[in-house]
């Protein structure tokens, strides 16, 4: 049985191992790009036939502004299907998320375009990520 913080804790690792990419499972006081952010998930329950769970995590990425080109293009690679910097192959090359979930799917993403944090433009984007788990609430 897994908790909502240990697939958290599961995602965060993942996504640690791409180059240059900074991962953090709560928001942060101050972006620093590029940046994923690990949201709470939203909650299915007894979604699957065991009896187990859906959660689904909002990942937001934003990447800096400041160089229109490089930081759409470097979006472009983290939303990529494959490659180095994928965050879908990432996550699903360990579709347990090392033995804390049944099954992860990075179902959608979806840009948010240019935003400002603090008066400072990023682009971004936001990935679903599907994770089916039996939890324990206790």
């Amino acid at each position: 049985m897994s908790t909502v913080l240990n697939v958290m804790d599961a995602i965060e690792a993942r996504l640690s191992t791409i180059s240059g990419l900074r991962v953090s499972d709560v928001s942060p006081g101050q972006v620093n790009p590029p940046q994923a952010i690990i949201g709470t998930p939203n909650v299915e329950y007894h979604a699957v036939h065991s009896g187990g769970d859906e959660h689904d995590f909002q990942l937001y990425v934003l990447t800096s502004a400041a160089l229109d080109r490089i930081g759409q293009r470097l979006l472009a690679e983290f939303a990529a299907s494959s490659g180095a910097r994928s965050i879908r192959a990432t996550l699903e090359a360990d579709r347990s998320l090392g033995g804390v979930a049944d099954d992860v799917r990075v179902t959608r993403f979806r840009v948010l375009g240019r935003r400002e944090v603090g008066l400072i433009g990023y682009f971004g984007g936001v990935f679903t990520v599907e994770v089916l788990a039996e939890w324990d609430v206790t």
